[in-house]
């Protein structure tokens, strides 16, 4: 079983043409509501951030920590529910409604987070432990900034980006099928990312250093402009700034629905080109 990255572009074309209606709805949910939700948390706001790297003792945010990791939590399960909802009403072969899309959605979005959650966290562990038990965290924290650091950094980036690649089906193979069960769908994933692993890892990586540019960007522009009106928060400019992380966002989410809802549209048998392009 083979994907060609163009084939999967293009029937992820063909999957947002004929499904726009439904991928608006659920960017409302899953981008516009988490957005809104982690804009009411004070030290998720740009301006606070910069406050406190401006000035680490003239700045103070009152509660603890247990508010904002609560929120992430949640926010967390909203935009995987609302990414599974979003692949059952594109590659289900029978939609049964939006209730129901985000009834399933929620439920396998916390089970794939909770898989998924435990699975990278165990990789960070066996990743890290050879470096803690060879050299310690003191000696390993003294090296920050430098040559080592930096190659062992880049060294993570590219095993997540392949892990990534392998799993990318995930998703889309639950979703298709209304399926729960993110263990097998992540080993039929696998099977079925082995043949075009390096290409599949290629694309993955220039789409996370596109997307991680656009956002450096977007974090220079928005801190500028915070900057310059330092004195006037919440202005016109700001809340122009504010569509702009939407829209950012909004694509990104996209992107990671039908650029995996595609590929494995290309996984299956070869279809004409006439279909694939339509």
């Amino acid at each position: 079983m083979d994907i060609e990255i163009r084939q999967g572009l293009a029937e992820a074309r063909a999957l947002a043409a004929e499904h726009w209606r439904a991928l608006l709805a659920y960017i409302g949910l899953g981008v516009l509501v988490p957005f809104l939700l982690l804009s009411s948390e004070p030290i998720f706001n740009l301006r606070t951030i910069i406050a406190l790297m401006v000035n680490t003792y003239g700045t103070y945010i009152s509660g603890s920590i247990t508010g904002p990791l609560y929120l992430l939590g949640i926010v967390s399960v909203i935009v995987a529910g609302a990414m599974f909802a979003a692949w059952n009403a594109i590659l289900a072969e029978f939609r049964e409604g939006y209730i129901s899309e985000i009834m399933y959605g929620m439920v396998a979005g916390a089970a794939y987070l909770i898989v998924i959650i435990l699975l990278y966290f165990s990789i960070g562990v066996i990743a890290t432990l050879p470096i803690l038990l060879t050299i310690g965290i003191a000696e390993w924290n003294a090296l920050a900034g430098s040559f080592v650091d930096g190659a062992y950094r880049l060294a993570l980036v590219v095993l997540g980006t392949w892990i990534e690649a392998r799993l990318c089906l995930t998703g889309a193979i639950m979703g298709a099928g209304g399926r729960l069960n993110p263990f097998s769908t992540i080993a039929e994933s696998w099977r079925a990312t082995g043949q075009a692993q390096w290409r599949l890892f290629g694309f993955y990586l220039a789409f996370g250093t596109v997307f991680g540019l656009m956002l450096g960007g977007l974090i220079l522009v928005h801190s500028a402009v915070i900057w310059k009106n330092a004195q006037a928060p919440g202005s016109a400019l700001e809340i122009a700034m504010s569509f702009a992380w939407i829209l950012l966002l909004a694509a990104y989410f996209l992107g990671k629905i039908l650029v995996a809802a595609g590929f494995l549209r290309a996984a299956g048998p070869r279809r004409a080109a006439a279909e694939v392009f339509a």
